[in-house]
């Protein structure tokens, strides 16, 4: 039976969730997002704010022992250093993402007049609205020290054990069978989070226009991420010396299944073959979108700086130049850290939210509303810039190590 549901996409039983939610609201059901009460007291959250913290309450740690245990397992099963074909295709790599988030921070600046997200006031008791304005030094000191950053360094001196022990093989196999148990976990846990979210924010001040209210968010994605996709490809048919029209036909296909998995590992047999395609030999490019499918995240780190600014300035601060570009440096690393499977980078931003000022009840009811967005579409086109990013960065790496115009397989 439970091999059946995981079997059924994670898109559909997300639609499920929400047309229930909807459906719901609509018959009455009001009493969902009100606390649980025997008599005058309390004995619960509202089943909604239950629904929704199936995901949110154990995926922080679980995201944080993912990053420790993957990065830990990579550090321990490495050999040698980067090499010179690694080192240009990592630059392709890192130039692409610096492109991904200067378009991010002009799209928040370009689209900041679109009221996405609604007023903390509104949504939140009133004490609970922490408003504060953090110093730009203590921002800096928020991203080091936060509970991701830890996570990161743990990895590392982990690793280091790891690879002292020589258990690198056995830690390998533990983070993979690790990642499979929280893709299963996520199959449950999101449908959950979006029916509670979706439940709670309808029955919120504002209802319909609360969710109505993020769809300007596809606009914005979608002329970001247009605008690096068309660089890349640009760039791409320029360092190959072809047309446009070649790399195109080479890279759809993997498009088209990012779009549909919404995960990059899963692309990955898609990627080989664009690579292919591109003029570079899969076999020879497998080791390096391989390490990109899990460093390499242009759309994640796009979406997260996207998100963040919009939820920074909803909430009342003030978001200067400095700011932005912090934010952005903060989805950079975010973005490298996040586990490769559907939606698991949302919750990273609430780290990103808190240590910039937003409180934690705001950023969780953000992240919270997102997400049924993010599963839909956000996450799709995120995926698809990801993939995108990997493959034509790898091949890019190659042609220029090669230095010669002809394709690489030949």
């Amino acid at each position: 039976m439970l091999n059946k549901f995981h079997e059924i996409s994670l898109l559909l039983l997300v639609i499920i969730a929400a047309v229930l939610a909807v459906g719901l609201y609509y018959l009455g059901a009001g009493f969902l997002a009100k606390p649980i009460m025997m008599g005058d007291v309390t004995i619960a959250k509202p089943f909604a704010n239950l629904a929704k913290d199936a995901l949110f309450v154990p995926l922080k740690p679980l995201m944080y022992a993912l990053i420790i245990m993957s990065i830990g397992s990579s550090l321990a099963i490495s050999h040698g250093g980067m090499g010179a074909k690694f080192i240009r295709v990592l630059l392709f790599m890192l130039g692409f993402s610096v492109i991904g988030a200067i378009f991010a921070i002009i799209g928040y600046t370009v689209f900041a007049f679109f009221p996405i997200l609604s007023d903390p006031a509104s949504v939140l008791d009133g004490s609970k609205v922490d408003f504060k304005q953090i110093p730009f030094a203590m921002k800096i000191y928020g991203v080091i020290t936060s509970p991701l950053m830890i996570s990161i360094y743990a990895g590392i001196i982990f690793g280091g054990a790891l690879k002292k022990l020589d258990m690198g093989r056995q830690a390998d196999a533990i983070s993979d069978l690790f990642m499979k148990g929280f893709r299963k976990f996520l199959q449950f846990a999101i449908p959950f989070a979006v029916f509670g979210s979706i439940t709670l924010a309808l029955n919120s001040p504002g209802g319909i226009s609360t969710l109505s209210g993020l769809l300007p968010l596809l606009i914005v994605y979608t002329a970001t991420f247009g605008a690096v996709w068309i660089v890349m490809v640009v760039v791409t048919a320029f360092i190959l010396r072809r047309d446009i029209g070649f790399v195109l036909r080479a890279i759809l296909p993997q498009a088209l299944i990012s779009i549909s998995t919404s995960s990059s590992i899963a692309t990955l047999p898609a990627t080989k073959l664009a690579c292919d395609d591109l003029g570079a030999s899969g076999d020879e490019s497998t080791p390096f979108f391989t390490i990109g499918a899990t460093i390499n995240m242009v759309g994640t780190l796009m979406g997260l700086t996207i998100l963040s600014l919009y939820t920074m300035s909803a909430y009342g601060l003030d978001v200067s130049i400095g700011d932005k570009i912090v934010v952005a440096l903060q989805s950079l690393i975010y973005s490298v850290s996040a586990a490769g499977v559907p939606s698991a980078s949302v919750v990273l931003l609430q780290d990103i939210l808190t240590s910039q000022g937003v409180s934690a009840e705001y950023a969780t009811y953000v992240t919270g509303l997102i997400i049924t967005l993010d599963v839909l579409v956000l996450d799709r086109m995120r995926t698809m810039l990801n993939t995108q990013s990997d493959s034509m960065s790898t091949v890019n790496g190659l042609h220029v190590y090669y230095k010669r115009p002809e394709v690489l397989n030949d």
